[in-house]
């Protein structure tokens, strides 16, 4: 499953309401009844209007969802909080896509690296030769991301078509005027995947050559029907489900949020604080919304 699309963001810059009552501070359990995208934070003495919404950082523009009243909740807030703040100098990412040393075809057998170009000359418009010099250079993880973005087969590529929840957000905190804050610097972000291993980079280099776009219509329209269902367990469900992301949870999700909470704490006891977090972050046993309950916060989810 070509779930690692999410980290696309990295070089703009790849993981959801009925009215319901609010509920006491206690963990809810998983996976939960409730739907929503937008959550309201409350309790714990906090004094601020702040709030919790699940992004998806690229979505087709028909499927993209921001209706008024999501607009003007951000636009009262104070601060607007995102992974990174603010869109990225893609000048930056480049640099930290790059080895230290070494050749991305460093990380693979001789049968592999035959396989990747045997790919590329099939599916791309490189040829085996360009492939070379401009990957050569590159982390796998982040060369398994561009991979299906040169796939011919791919109907869709790039930004054409697709719109940003990030970009439509820092263009409402520009023009009210609202603080930009992020919960991780684009270094820190690249560094996380440098924990993965040498073998599930290769992995997540090797499933895009072996299934290429075979499923990635179906699996696409899945996540989006879970996301307009605002059902965020059901699409943590299905990130962390799968078998080769399973092993990389914790790096990629867990570890994160629990990173996370403790700034968020800080934020909204300052100031009304509106945090946006791709949706795959806030369900899950170690969600941001179950670790911000566990904590104290009552999370009430807000219909949209």
């Amino acid at each position: 499953m070509n779930n690692f699309l999410f980290l696309a963001n990295l070089f703009l810059f790849l993981l959801l309401g009925s009215s319901v009552t609010a509920q006491d501070t206690s963990v809810r359990e998983f996976p939960m009844e409730d739907r929503a995208l937008l959550w309201k934070i409350e309790g714990n003495g906090i004094k601020t209007k702040s709030y919790l919404f699940g992004t998806v950082h690229l979505i087709d523009e028909e499927e993209f969802f921001f209706p008024k009243k999501l607009q003007k909740i951000v636009a009262k807030s104070e601060v607007l909080t995102m992974e990174i703040a603010g869109i990225p100098d893609p000048m930056e990412a480049f640099k930290l896509s790059m080895l230290d040393s070494g050749s991305f075809f460093d990380f693979f057998t001789e049968d592999q690296a035959d396989s990747i170009l045997n790919w590329v000359e099939e599916n791309t418009a490189l040829s085996p030769a360009a492939f070379k010099l401009m990957a050569g250079k590159m982390r796998p993880f982040v060369v398994a991301q561009f991979l299906p973005e040169i796939d011919k087969n791919n109907p869709s590529p790039g930004m054409d078509g697709k719109k940003s929840y990030e970009i439509e957000l820092e263009a409402i905190a520009k023009k009210k005027d609202l603080e930009i804050e992020g919960l991780e610097t684009v270094a820190e972000q690249m560094g996380i995947f440098d924990l993965l291993t040498n073998e599930q980079q290769v992995a997540m280099v090797m499933e895009i050559i072996r299934n290429g776009n075979a499923d990635s219509g179906e699996e696409l329209a899945e996540i989006m029907e879970l996301y307009s269902d605002q059902d965020i367990d059901g699409l943590y469900q299905m990130i962390a489900g799968d078998g080769e992301l399973m092993e990389m949870n914790d790096i990629l999700l867990d570890n994160r949020n629990k990173r996370w909470v403790p700034m968020i704490e800080q934020m909204i006891k300052e100031k009304s604080t509106f945090i946006a977090v791709g949706a795959g972050h806030l369900g899950g046993p170690n969600g941001v919304l179950r670790l911000l309950e566990t904590q104290g916060y009552t999370l009430k989810p807000i219909e949209l």
